[in-house]
Formats: structure tokens, C-alpha cells, sequence
């Protein structure tokens, strides 16, 4: 069976669970956005697969980012974890190479040990960011600093800027032939629906695909979820579950099975 989930951040120790319970033979397939990357002190940041391709349980330090902070070349806000600096080092170092994200990512994977595929929504770059008032009217604030906090700030829009994007030819070609799509647990605002929302990803979905909902609360601050707009309409055929991977799973060889 072949399962693909579109989580960001915050469903990680989910892909982690649902991974664990895998039968041979299965394949799961991770699909991240990427509307929160930025680049910061020469670095390709990416919160989402920073977060998946993270070890579970591993000890964080925060060394070079206190430093950072310290010499002030850095807003105290942007705090990544030493592990997560290595990663974004290296994934600088091939973006520079010439490497699509996916292939940077596929190379940080298959160094991971990881029991799941992870493919980032999109190559091209395209970032969230929320529009606030400004003496000069408006302006437009990277959707990092706003997550940072997110009291600080007046939220009247929430846009995304890029030239042109869509999703990759992976994430297009793993929807395609997946036997079940999950949605989530995750942010339905920071994740699900800028991935459905990316140019090209609904048309990968086949109208008979089984899609699983997972029960979640959105974890956006709810002003952004307000600015966000409509939620993005389920592909497939949806159908709710449980925020539990063994459930999931269960679900998943029941509908495919049927």
C-alpha cells in the first residue's frame, strides 16, 4: 500500500508513528510545504523539513543560533537548532550546486535513517507572508516573524509571493499513485491548504482516491487563520478520521482494500 501524507511542522512525531507501524511492502510518502522557507544569514531555511527530517527525541542545542543573536546578526526570534543549522548548511551547499530542493532533501534523507520519503511541496520559491499597517500604509511581514509573535502585529491579509511556482514533478507524480492520501494532523492555514492551493496539485489528485481527513485543531493564531480566507476544498474522496496513526492506518487498508 502506498500511503502519502501532506503535513507540515507540527505532524511530524505523526509521520514518525504512522512510519513505525508500516507492514513490508508499504511506502510512505511525506509531502512538507514550503511557504515558510526563507533564506536567513546565507542559509536556506525550511522550517517543515527541518522538522521531518529531524531525529525524534534527540537533544537540541542552540549554540551557533545564541551567538547569532548575541552579536546581533540575527532577530532573537530566529532560534534553529544546531542540528537544524547542519541541515540547512548543507542544503545551501547543493541548492548552490545546482540541486533541485527535492534532490537536496533526498540526499539529507537517505543520511537520516528515515523509515519515509520526504518531498518538499514545491522547487520554486514562494513565501507566505502577512500584510500589517505601516507609517508609510502597509507592509509586508515574513510569516516567521509573525508565528514569533503574533500579538505583536495588526494582521489584515495574508499573501503569498513568488514569480512563478507549482508543485514539483515528485509531489505530482506521488499523489498520482498513491492508493490513500492523508490530510494532516496538521495546520489546515501553515500547511494543508498552501499545498492544495499550489499550482498543479489538484489536478494530480485522481477523483477516486480515498483522501482521510485527520481530525486537528488548526494550530495557526487564529487572527491568521481569519485573514487566511476559505479553506481550501478536500480532493478526492474525503472522509474524516481520528488524529490517531494507528487508526489511520487501519482506515486506510480498509478503504483501499474495498
Amino acid at each position: 500500500m502506498r500511503i502519502t501524507v501532506i503535513l507540515g511542522a507540527d505532524g511530524a512525531p505523526f509521520a514518525h508513528d504512522l512510519a513505525g507501524r508500516l507492514e513490508p511492502g508499504d511506502e510512505l510518502v511525506v509531502i512538507t510545504p514550503t511557504m515558510r522557507d526563507r533564506w536567513a544569514t546565507g542559509l536556506k531555511m525550511c522550517p517543515d523539513l527541518d522538522a521531518l527530517l529531524a531525529v525524534p527525541g534527540a537533544a537540541q542545542t542552540h549554540a551557533v543560533a545564541d551567538e547569532l543573536n548575541a552579536i546581533g546578526y540575527s532577530p532573537s526570534w530566529q532560534r534553529p537548532s544546531d542540528a537544524d543549522v547542519a541541515g540547512q548548511l548543507i542544503r545551501t551547499e547543493l541548492l548552490g550546486a545546482g540541486y533541485t530542493l527535492t534532490e537536496a532533501t533526498t540526499a539529507a534523507a537517505a543520511r537520516r535513517d528515515l523509515r519515509f520519503t520526504v518531498l518538499p511541496a514545491s522547487d520554486d520559491r514562494a513565501e507566505l507572508h502577512v500584510v500589517v499597517p505601516a507609517a508609510e500604509g502597509v507592509r509586508a511581514v515574513h510569516i516567521a516573524e509573525i508565528l514569533a509573535d503574533p500579538d505583536a502585529y495588526e494582521m489584515q491579509d495574508l499573501v503569498l509571493v513568488a514569480e512563478t511556482w507549482s508543485v514539483s514533478a515528485a509531489v505530482r507524480a506521488a499523489i498520482g499513485s498513491s492508493d490513500v492520501v492523508v490530510l494532516g494532523p496538521t495546520s489546515r492555514t501553515l500547511a494543508i491548504d498552501p499545498v492544495l492551493r499550489a499550482p498543479g496539485m489538484l489536478d494530480a489528485f485522481r477523483d477516486d482516491v480515498p483522501v482521510l481527513v485527520v481530525e486537528h485543531e488548526d494550530t495557526a493564531p487564529a487572527e491568521l487563520v481569519r485573514v487566511a480566507g476559505l479553506r481550501e476544498a478536500d480532493p478526492g474522496r474525503p472522509e474524516p478520521v481520528p488524529a490517531d496513526a494507528g487508526v489511520v492506518l487501519d482506515r486506510a487498508r480498509k478503504v483501499v482494500a474495498a
